[in-house]
């Protein structure tokens, strides 16, 4: 019987404490955690981000891509063509940018999205990240965490402005998410980039947990803000109910 690769062993186990990981995670606790030198451990991450399945941020911490994910929608077609079948269809439906995001750290990180575009310079394909707290779909699901989990997303409470409207500090975060859960939706008017109004709604599973958020967005003037509340939420709402069956069943 041949013998197994420890190289391998030791890139999946690599692979598996950052899966575990609720934020990045850097080079020495990952050493630490997995009983291997630096070295050896920076030499799999240097693999696995050539690779594509690692990130490294500006801090210099190490978090998985949105390849594994990826990869695993590929074991679940019917349910993965699904989404994306609901998601075109709501679109066209609202003339809208739909997009499906979760949570991770301080980003919202893409799982579809219908049309592909580009915010801000970032294009928005699977895997793209944007700031939570300038996004509707971001201050949504922000919303849904413990007031107290904020202060460790956002040590020491200055939030990255994008444009003059940004929630640049964060008491005023707070209490906006706090509205957000009263009413069940979050908007987003010009936050992210100026002309860009944007709304989102929770999506919760058959079992009523949180999965996921659903976002609509338009660009140029083509919607007003009041549109979204009266148009837009509804159609979200709507489409969030189908979503949470969709997911449920992958």
């Amino acid at each position: 019987m041949d013998a197994p690769l420890r190289s391998v062993q030791r890139a999946m186990q690599l692979l598996e404490a950052l899966g575990r990981a609720q934020e990045p995670r850097p080079l020495h606790a990952l050493s630490d955690e997995l009983g291997l030198g630096k070295a050896t451990v920076r030499r799999f991450l240097l693999t696995l981000q050539g690779l594509g399945y690692v990130v490294r941020d500006a801090r210099g911490a190490y978090r998985l891509s949105g390849r594994i994910e990826e990869i695993a929608r590929l074991q679940q077609p019917s349910a993965d063509d699904g989404v994306r079948l609901a998601l075109r269809e709501l679109s066209q439906e609202a003339q809208v940018a739909a997009s499906i995001s979760r949570l991770e750290g301080s980003d919202v990180v893409y799982l579809y999205r219908e049309p592909p575009g580009v915010v801000a310079g970032v294009a928005l394909g699977e895997g793209a990240r944007l700031p939570a707290h300038a996004t509707a779909i971001g201050k949504v699901l922000l919303a849904h965490r413990p007031a107290a989990e904020m202060l460790e997303r956002y040590p020491d409470g200055v939030l990255p402005a994008y444009t003059e409207r940004t929630i640049t500090e964060l008491p005023l975060l707070l209490g906006a998410l706090q509205e957000i859960r009263r009413q069940g939706w979050a908007l987003s008017d010009g936050e992210m980039e100026a002309g860009l109004c944007a709304a989102a709604v929770p999506v919760y599973g058959t079992d009523g947990r949180l999965l996921c958020a659903l976002n609509a967005s338009a660009s140029g003037g083509s919607r007003a803000r009041e549109a979204f509340v009266t148009d837009i939420v509804p159609a979200l709402l709507k489409y969030a109910k189908r979503f949470g069956e969709l997911m449920a069943e992958g």
